[in-house]
């Protein structure tokens, strides 16, 4: 290896052990830069299971690419009408809601995600992941009697991690030219679970997301909230077996001994594979 070879790696090098040691966290102290503060307070408060569909459209009114994804669900196959819905009220009316409030949560913390020149090429099949993930989340907590509306956040922030290392390697610190691009790929798998658990922490987000989030791909560790990592680890390895913004895994999940725990049998399987993708196609357009 040469000289110049040499120094390449150590930057590289360099590079993944500044991310190891924290030193990005003062970058990522807001959200703005990645999800705009009106879509945070809109989340927020759309996440309130008990929030009134007046005070739902009064908020979602503040933002008209908003609204009219709400209209838009309302008119959808989703709502099986042949009414054409046309005001804000009346949609949330016809929809319900817990839809509204995922299609809004889903809508406010993926739009800033899908730029390519922040967060690469596969910036939509990540978001569209996210959104795959979000929604069988909630399909799975709701079998097995956990907070479905905290999976389905969990869902939508699962690989965050991912967004916050591209961001910073394209935007923030650029990596060294040395780095290649399946060395960024490696370190971003490795290290996505622990760096999104330490974004959500510096944007003061609850543990019950958190520690989900930190382990989903690892939910034995998540002391406390294990069901929950168990129910956001299910709805990933779900969101593989269907193609959710990510390459298709074919091994059956009923031989994983984490569905066994959670009860996920062939008849509820059975159940997603009808219900899933189709819920999934519609939530990612409108939610786009």
């Amino acid at each position: 290896m040469s000289e110049w070879q040499q120094q390449g790696a150590r930057d590289a090098q360099a590079w993944i052990e500044w991310l190891d040691s924290g030193a990005w966290e003062r970058l990522v102290d807001s959200t703005s830069a990645m999800i705009p503060a009106l879509a945070v307070e809109v989340a927020r408060i759309a996440q309130d299971p008990d929030v009134s569909p007046i005070r739902l459209t009064q908020v979602i009114s503040k933002d008209p690419i908003m609204a009219a994804n709400v209209v838009r669900l309302a008119n959808s196959a989703f709502s099986a009408s042949a009414t054409t819905i046309t005001s804000l009220s009346d949609a949330v009316v016809r929809v319900g809601t817990r839809a509204v409030r995922q299609l809004v949560t889903a809508s406010c913390l993926t739009g800033q995600l899908r730029n390519p020149k922040t967060y690469g090429t596969a910036a939509r099949e990540m978001v569209d992941h996210a959104i795959g993930t979000a929604y069988l989340g909630w399909l799975v907590a709701d079998r097995v009697d956990e907070d479905s509306d905290a999976a389905f956040l969990c869902g939508l922030l699962h690989d965050i991690g991912k967004f916050v290392i591209l961001k910073l390697a394209h935007a923030d610190r650029p990596v060294p030219a040395s780095m290649t691009e399946a060395r960024l790929n490696q370190c971003i798998q490795s290290r996505h679970a622990g760096i999104g658990g330490r974004a959500l922490t510096r944007w003061q987000f609850a543990d019950e997301i958190r520690v989900p989030v930190t382990w989903h791909h690892d939910p034995a560790q998540a002391h406390g909230h294990l069901p929950q990592a168990a129910v956001l680890y299910a709805a990933n390895r779900l969101a593989h077996r269907y193609g959710f913004g990510c390459t298709v895994d074919s091994d059956s999940p009923l031989d994983d001994p984490i569905f066994s725990k959670l009860g996920i049998d062939a008849d509820f399987l059975a159940e997603l594979d009808g219900k899933a993708p189709g819920l999934y196609e519609v939530a990612r357009k409108i939610a786009a």
